[in-house]
């Protein structure tokens, strides 16, 4: 694929996550149809050459409200021309009608097919039409939102693709001959695997089949999922729940939260804490919401919690923890950006930063902990107790925070992720093909619990003979059958 085309394909993907205002409105005077945007680019390509052929034609997400492809016209398209025997490109942007990018460059010969402008019989309108008519298709939302369209060369042949929904908001793609108006291709993309697995004796029992299960929590005698029951491609926030199950999960019921659940655990009373996106809950049960103990201007981006409570959050920059149940907030500032924030039973802060250095904070200052090997880079890390956990390409070390002695942990694969849940801790490998039982007390090898290969997991725990696993749908396109009447 040339240079352009990646720019060009990457203008596509690149898009703003916004809510519909205003989607199903009339097309304002600055949206155009395709045709009309190539009219607009061919002129000055010619300008700049002659012999300016187009090859490829993408609309572009934006956040200018308007129709956005409800009637086949968008304000922002991108497009790329050619000439033909040379290595001359040229990148041609508009913007409410005005050319607002334009960007000649040169590439190794590799000619891309080109389209030429008499070939387009039909416009961006005109399959926008189609597929209603023939597939139901509906504007997208939460990615590429609304309609967009594409207009390439493909076996010789213009295509114009239009891109939307089908009735189950299931992403889909519809591309037509644009000479003729035939359907050369319609596919969408289809969830396949997610749900709550339950491992007991060797044997994988799946119940919520097809929802996001971003997390799994086992107490006592209690288990808590949450997630997604409609997720699509591109948001497993869509229908949040919780729900918890006092049976081993032979029956489930629903808790209430106003907000989409990102965390949640037991304390060593049997309480559930539950993180919503900017605040933090104590106490919930399926009679009572509980108690907030806090509440954020901007969002929860990291909690960690210890054995005996002391919990720390990370948002915009700062770290508000507490080591008395949330009864009292003390927040300090970050020095570095944080992927992970972690706080012992002794009350004392530890975070790995993205540039991959491990702090400790003493006394309101925080220092770097060295690594027992100068060439090992912490690819994750945890605090259980007053243990510090650091997972490398080498392998895992562990040490007390109060001493300098490493020592390893033998784990047969490269474990790039922590699970940590209480005292327990899980390790996922390389693409998450396997998880592992960390055994942290001595040497002894740690066990492989559960074959991923072929799920996309996201949270694991275990209760009593049972190992919890959290997945997620993936998603495949798959060719489209044209939908009966509703």
């Amino acid at each position: 694929m040339s240079f352009l085309k990646k720019i060009a394909c990457f203008l596509v993907v690149f898009l703003v996550f916004v809510n519909l205002i205003g989607s199903e409105g009339k097309a304002s005077d600055g949206e155009i149809t395709l045709k009309e945007a190539i009219n607009i680019g061919l002129q000055r390509a010619k300008e700049w050459n002659v012999n300016a052929t187009l090859t490829s034609v993408n609309s572009v997400d934006e956040t200018m409200g308007g129709s956005r492809g409800e009637t086949g016209r968008r304000f922002n398209w991108f497009m790329i021309f050619m000439v033909p025997g040379t290595e001359d490109y040229v990148l041609i942007g508009i913007s409410e009608k005005k050319i607002t990018v334009f960007r000649p460059t040169k590439q190794t010969p590799d000619p891309d097919p080109t389209i030429h402008y008499n070939e387009i019989k039909l416009d961006s309108s005109d399959v926008l039409q189609l597929a209603k008519d023939k597939y139901g298709l509906k504007p997208g939302k939460d990615w590429a939102t609304g309609y967009h369209f594409t207009l390439d060369s493909i076996d010789g042949l213009p295509i114009l693709t239009v891109f939307g929904n089908d009735r189950d908001n299931r992403f889909t793609r519809i591309s037509f001959n644009a000479q003729n108006g035939d359907v050369v291709s319609a596919i969408h993309k289809l969830p396949y695997g997610g749900g709550l697995i339950a491992k007991r004796n060797g044997i994988n029992n799946l119940t919520k089949k097809g929802m996001a299960i971003t997390g799994v929590v086992a107490g006592k005698t209690t288990l808590v999922v949450w997630g997604d029951k409609k997720p699509t491609q591109f948001s497993i926030t869509k229908q949040p729940f919780i729900e918890w199950s006092h049976n081993n999960g032979e029956s489930w019921t629903e808790l209430q939260v106003n907000n989409n659940v990102t965390h949640a655990w037991f304390d060593r009373n049997d309480r559930l804490y539950i993180a919503t996106e900017n605040e933090l809950w104590v106490g919930m049960t399926s009679k009572s919401k509980g108690t907030k103990i806090l509440s954020l201007d901007q969002s929860i981006e990291k909690i960690d919690y210890s054995i005996n409570n002391h919990i720390a959050v990370l948002s915009n920059g700062k770290v508000y923890y507490t080591t008395n149940q949330g009864k009292s907030w003390e927040q300090g500032i970050v020095p570095k950006p944080l992927d992970v924030i972690q706080i012992s039973d002794d009350g004392e802060l530890v975070g790995l930063t993205e540039e991959r250095k491990i702090l400790q904070k003493k006394n309101d200052e925080w220092k770097e902990i060295t690594m027992p090997n100068r060439n090992d880079e912490p690819l994750d890390m945890k605090v259980i107790n007053n243990r510090l956990l650091i997972t490398t390409l080498s392998g895992i070390w562990i040490r007390d925070l109060q001493e300098g002695n490493w020592r390893k942990i033998k784990v047969d694969e490269e474990v790039v992720k922590f699970v940590k849940k209480g005292e327990k801790l899980f390790g996922a490998t390389l693409r998450g093909e396997a998880i592992y039982s960390i055994n942290m007390k001595d040497e002894r090898k740690s066990e492989k619990v559960f074959d991923a290969r072929n799920f996309m997991v996201w949270d694991v725990d275990i209760m009593e003979d049972t190992l919890w696993i959290a997945t997620i749908p993936d998603y495949s396109w798959e060719e489209m059958t044209i939908p009966q009447r509703r």
